[in-house]
């Protein structure tokens, strides 16, 4: 076989027995991978995706702004009258199952989906789940657009049927060093990088550390802690001493959370201040730390000033507008939700280019997706990861996310130094 978008040899290596039988479940069909009927489809004019997703369990709140996300894509796909798959217009529903934050679990409800039917799937949130999922995707020859999943590792298994539309993990911290690079004035001459002990955070960690090295930066100790934990203060404590002038979290949010409420109770005030990973933009981070989060830096994989538009959500201020219209005004979108929706919109695209929704026709239109988004650019590299997106950095100020980096997206300027 030829390249398919850097795809050497497309499906090479893997089965192709599925087939148009196999598809998710064309509804009038109503069989599944393994001949299971799937009950849930009867009325012959739907199209289902698979959603595995910690909607309890300690990312539960995360899991919930993915899944608001997907909800949100669904209305706009219905508000178009359905997905065009050939000659026939389809209704999307998303099966979700709570997977409760466990990897193992996660992997389990992908094959369960499988039984069912099920074969175009979106992903769960974080990157434990997402690496359970991938090997079963692949050996159930479905297929699936990762939203949440960024560690730059899950890449690196010759996988070929999961697509991920979020910049990876190698880029979160990074471009936190970059921004400030860039726009700080004075610029720091040491940072210290606190993290949890997971895969994606000690990818992030590592990425931010090498960009600050390459800047000259004097990169101090990096300071781990438990996933999840509450209390970073050992880690703190270990660092008090050196005086860095830059803090840099590698977290989700109950950590990130913990790293500013500890640092004030410990009297550690970095000359330059703070910036995390996840946590910030997550609209609990302000509402739990209220003034405490004031200039906390953070990479975002989305804002609401990225260029780029598609046919179902238009452009990001589109995307904000329907968001608040399904979820209330006074909600403002987060880059969880962004990510989840444009995972879906994918998928819709690829099923659409495709004309069909058997796994193996959508899988070659995914590799071969090139498009421009709400979420900017969509376009794979011959793992599968979505190389061609930037991050954004936001700082919390006045208690709101304002995008201050790259130059191109700011609607506010860096207030620097970052002390609260």
């Amino acid at each position: 076989m030829g390249t398919i978008n850097g795809f050497r040899g497309g499906v090479r290596g893997l089965s192709r027995a599925v087939g148009i039988s196999a598809v998710i479940v064309l509804v009038a069909a109503g069989c599944g991978s393994k001949g299971a009927e799937n009950t849930a489809d009867t009325s012959g004019d739907t199209l289902k995706f698979g959603a595995s997703l910690s909607l309890s369990g300690k990312t539960a709140r995360e899991g919930q702004l993915t899944k608001e996300g997907y909800d949100l894509c669904v209305d706009q796909v219905t508000k178009q009258g359905g997905i065009q798959v050939g000659d026939r217009k389809l209704k999307l529903e998303i099966d979700y199952q709570d997977d409760t934050s466990n990897p193992d679990t996660a992997g389990q409800i992908v094959d369960r989906f499988n039984d069912s039917g099920v074969k175009l799937l979106l992903g769960p949130y974080g990157t434990a789940p997402t690496g359970a999922s991938m090997p079963v995707v692949e050996r159930n020859s479905q297929v699936m657009v990762d939203s949440a999943g960024a560690d730059d590792t899950l890449f690196t298994h010759g996988y070929r049927r999961t697509f991920a539309v979020l910049s990876p993990a190698s880029k979160y911290a990074a471009a936190i060093v970059q921004a400030i690079d860039e726009l700080a004035n004075p610029k720091p001459k040491s940072v210290v990088f606190l993290s949890a002990d997971d895969g994606f955070s000690k990818t992030v960690a590592s990425g931010g550390e090498d960009a600050a090295r390459k800047l000259g930066w004097q990169v101090l100790t990096r300071q781990e802690f438990p996933n999840g934990t509450t209390d970073v203060s050992s880690a703190l404590t270990a660092i008090k001493g050196q005086q860095p002038d830059l803090i840099i979290g590698s977290v989700h949010l109950a950590e990130g959370i913990a790293i500013i409420q500890q640092s004030a109770e410990l009297g550690i005030t970095p000359a330059s201040g703070f910036g995390e990973t996840v946590a910030p933009p997550t609209p609990d981070f302000v509402k739990t730390l209220g003034d405490k989060a004031e200039n906390v830096l953070s990479s975002s994989q989305w804002s609401s000033a990225i260029g780029g538009s598609d046919p179902i959500f238009g452009s990001a201020k589109d995307y904000v507008t329907a968001f608040r219209a399904k979820f209330g005004a006074d909600r403002t979108p987060q880059y969880h939700n962004a990510e989840a929706s444009a995972a879906c919109l994918a998928m819709v695209l690829a099923v659409q280019k495709a004309g069909s929704a058997a796994p193996d026709k959508v899988r070659d239109a995914l590799a071969a997706l090139d498009t421009q988004s709400f979420f900017g650019a969509i376009k794979f590299n011959e793992v599968g990861e979505n190389v061609v997106k930037p991050m954004s950095v936001i700082q919390i100020q006045g208690g709101k996310v304002v995008p201050v980096w790259p130059k191109d997206q700011a609607e506010g300027t860096l207030a620097w130094p970052a002390r609260r």
